[in-house]
């Protein structure tokens, strides 16, 4: 963990909010902090993590819940992309592959989207009932439509039999491939003509399999340098954010990812 200061920035929309040590979050987007929303949220020790694209040497938060501490949420810089996309759509919806327990979900709803979220997990009842308290406790699960199952399957269904339709799309689910690269086909296959995909954990050479697939098609493709490398896919009139990475981090781009651009780089 970092042992920079609390940092206050002014949000756009928000009275100042200050963020713990160890956080970062580019100068410029919008602030909010939904921490007191996830009871179980805490900084985690990367060492109970076995998985093997996990950026150790990256100095921010790695935040996780105390009921599950081998795995990661999205750090807050992460969680920032989502929101400040999010805000910049307000009323679309919105499908996310892959919540865990809420933190992205809650991200991306509180920046106004009416969001879909297929996972598995939201099977399991005690899952549900966690995801289900975090976004009630935020205000926004009425916003929120939570979708147990597995995609691609479950966003084929809802796009044809529930006549669902999503400008915005956020891809965390199954990083084993060809997973991601399923994922991303059922998306692109899905996506209206003014589209844009966030996708998580593009460390993870199967993943970014998944991003590559959209740049194929011929979209507009960009990475985001944060603790687990993000990546955006548009096309049309959507927009991605700006983002600085953290100027006191050394940052480095795993091979599979160095013909990318990079945003603020």
């Amino acid at each position: 963990m970092s042992d920079r200061p609390p940092t206050t920035w002014a949000g756009s929309t928000h009275a100042q909010v200050e963020l713990p040590p160890g956080d970062y979050v580019a100068l410029g987007l919008a602030l909010v902090r939904p921490d007191a929303c996830f009871p179980f949220l805490t900084a985690g020790d990367r060492t109970l993590s076995d998985w093997p694209f996990l950026r150790r040497e990256i100095p921010h938060t790695f935040y996780v819940d105390r009921r599950q501490p081998a795995v990661g949420f999205v750090s807050r810089d992460e969680a920032h992309i989502l929101y400040n996309t999010a805000r910049r759509f307000p009323g679309v919806g919105a499908l996310e592959i892959g919540c865990w327990l809420g933190w992205s979900a809650c991200h991306l709803a509180l920046g106004g989207v009416r969001l879909d979220v297929i996972d598995p997990l939201l099977a399991e009842p005690d899952v549900y009932a966690s995801v289900r308290a975090s976004l009630s406790a935020a205000g926004v699960f009425g916003s929120t439509t939570l979708v147990p199952g597995f995609s691609p399957g479950r966003v084929f269904e809802l796009a044809g039999l529930h006549g669902r339709s999503w400008n915005l799309f956020f891809i965390d689910g199954n990083h084993d491939a060809p997973a991601p690269l399923a994922d991303a086909k059922a998306v692109a296959a899905v996506a209206p003509a003014d589209a844009l995909v966030l996708f998580h954990d593009l460390v993870c050479p199967a993943v970014a399999e998944g991003f590559a697939h959209f740049r194929a098609l011929g979209w507009r493709t960009m990475l985001y340098q944060t603790m687990q490398i993000m990546g955006v896919a548009w096309r049309g009139a959507m927009e991605p954010v700006a983002h600085v990475p953290d100027p006191a981090v050394s940052w480095t781009m795993p091979p599979h990812l160095a013909d990318w651009p990079v945003a603020g780089g």
